[in-house]
C-alpha cells in the first residue's frame, strides 16, 4: 500500500519557502507542491489550473485508499456473529415486553461492531 505524506512548509525546511504544501510519496518523494509561484508536479511548475486540477486528483487516486463503507464491512461479518445478534435482539426485544422491537436492538449492535471495526482499521492503517 502506498502512503502518502501531507507536509505544510515551515521556516525549518531548508529547500522550500515558509509557505508551501507538499505532497510526498513514500516517504520523502515529493510529487506536489504548492507554493507563492504556483503548482508544482514532480519539480515541473504546472501553469493551466485545469492540468493541476487533474493531476492532484490522479495522484490522491493513486496514493489514498478509500474507507470501506457501512454496507461492505456488514457484508464481512461472519453468518455466527449475524445468528447472535439476531438472538440477543430477539431476548432483548422480549425483556421489554415487546414494546422495542428487535430490530431496534439490531441496529444499535450493528452499530458497535461498525465502529469497532473503523476503529481496528484506524489502528491498523497507522502500524
Amino acid at each position: 500500500m502506498n502512503t502518502v505524506i501531507f507536509i505544510l512548509g515551515t521556516a525549518l525546511m531548508n529547500d522550500h519557502p515558509a509557505n508551501c504544501i507538499k505532497f510526498c510519496s513514500p516517504p520523502t518523494e515529493e510529487v506536489l507542491r504548492l507554493d507563492k509561484e504556483g503548482f508544482h508536479y514532480r519539480d515541473q511548475f504546472i501553469a493551466d489550473a485545469g492540468e493541476a486540477h487533474r493531476l492532484m486528483v490522479e495522484f490522491l487516486k493513486q496514493n489514498t485508499k478509500p474507507e470501506p463503507t457501512d454496507d461492505e464491512l456488514l457484508e464481512l461479518m461472519p453468518e455466527t456473529m449475524r445468528d447472535e445478534f439476531a438472538a440477543v435482539s430477539s431476548v432483548y426485544s422480549t425483556a421489554t415486553g415487546g414494546q422495542v422491537e428487535p430490530g431496534l436492538f439490531r441496529v444499535v449492535l450493528n452499530t458497535v461492531a461498525l465502529e469497532y471495526a473503523r476503529a481496528v482499521l484506524a489502528r491498523w492503517e497507522n502500524q
